[in-house]
């Protein structure tokens, strides 16, 4: 694999895809691991599972190699703290999505039917709202050429207002969700109604930082 360093050489923007292409590769994950759960195929939970853990580590990898190797000043493009937080933010994502498949993997948990709609609505809006942060990020390239500005500064600009919908449409689903799921009383295990809030959570973390993508990079559009 060619160094991060080489890619910082032409680019200041080709190592974060590069890690990007690692973190979707666990958001796509997501949807087959609720898929898995809610039809109770806990082996294929496992096996996903399993799968993200190693993206997940494989994104790590080169996180690390992007920190060890990040020059001073990023050819003046970027500043180094923003470009770190859009870093962080991305790899936020990564363990987001670990963390669903290790809370799914803890025990067999209960698949109620009163949750199945508010959360596969839940899964496929958070999933959506990471793909659109990752489609933003593969835009720095033009973005960069653009010089921040022009038409390709007005439809980046766009898109982080559209995650930032996207980020508040999906708290009002993860709020429906929690009231269906504490609705349910005693018809659930105390176990598992911990372990579901926790999915609640974690699936409200990978919205919420494919939202900080969107304004990190709003920011750089103001300077």
């Amino acid at each position: 694999m060619r160094s991060i360093f080489s890619m910082f050489a032409r680019s200041p923007f080709k190592p974060l895809a590069s890690h990007m292409d690692k973190v979707r590769a666990c958001v796509d994950q997501i949807k087959p691991l609720f898929t898995a759960q809610l039809a109770g195929d806990y082996d294929q939970v496992q096996k996903i599972s399993e799968r993200i853990i190693q993206l997940e580590y494989e994104s790590d990898k080169i996180k690390n190699d992007i920190r060890d190797h990040l020059p001073q000043s990023i050819f003046l493009a970027v500043d180094k703290r923003d470009f770190m937080q859009l870093l962080s933010a991305q790899d936020d994502i990564a363990d987001s999505t670990e963390d669903l498949g290790v809370i799914l993997r803890i025990r067999h948990l209960a698949n109620p039917p009163e949750l199945k709609e508010p959360l596969s609505q839940l899964v496929d809006h958070v999933v959506m709202s990471a793909q659109s942060a990752c489609d933003l990020i593969y835009e720095l390239e033009n973005l960069l050429e653009a010089s921040f500005g022009g038409a390709e500064a007005e439809k980046v600009e766009k898109a982080c207002h559209q995650l930032a919908t996207y980020e508040w449409e999906a708290d009002k689903k993860q709020f429906v969700l929690a009231q269906k799921l504490f609705s349910l009383g005693d018809s659930l295990s105390a176990a598992d109604l911990l372990l579901w809030n926790e999915v609640s959570k974690k699936l409200g973390a990978v919205a919420d930082k494919s939202e900080q993508i969107g304004k990190t990079l709003r920011i750089f559009l103001a300077k």
